[in-house]
């Protein structure tokens, strides 16, 4: 069941290797399980394709509130993603990590900057992801 608000899920098994000498997923390991819900996301959305384009975005923040750890045990962990912000050259991504007993082992907020590469300079989000975003946050 998606909590209140998310619509977007992702499923991650976690590996051995993602573990820490004490048996938890290590911290940075939940950067890499947000990246990898928020570029299906966006790849669902068509705002990336999976190579390189003259717009795309780029992570300007990431805040990350860890509440419980995840271990080997857990197998997996469900991630739910959301856009809880549309600006004009930006958007933020909301992302809540939860155990397989459905607690919640951390959340975060991403601010998401569209760039373009050929300008080496921001640029407003297109009209098509605002869309495209913005049907998502309903």
């Amino acid at each position: 069941m998606p909590p209140d608000g998310f619509s977007y899920h992702t499923l991650i098994h976690i590996r051995y290797g993602d573990m820490d000498t004490l048996g938890h997923v290590n911290n940075a390991k939940y950067l890499t399980y947000i990246e990898q819900a928020r570029l299906g996301l966006f790849r669902d959305l068509g705002l990336w394709t999976g190579g390189p384009t003259p717009v795309g975005v780029i992570v300007a923040k990431i805040t990350m509130e860890y509440k419980l750890p995840l271990t080997l045990d857990d197998a997996t962990v469900d991630i739910w993603t959301r856009c809880s912000r549309l600006g004009g050259k930006s958007f933020d991504i909301e992302q809540l990590l939860l155990r397989r007993d459905g607690a919640i082992a951390a959340n975060s907020q991403s601010v998401m900057v569209v760039y373009d590469y050929e300008a080496n300079a921001t640029t407003p989000l297109p009209a098509e992801w605002r869309a495209r975003l913005t049907e998502r946050m309903k």
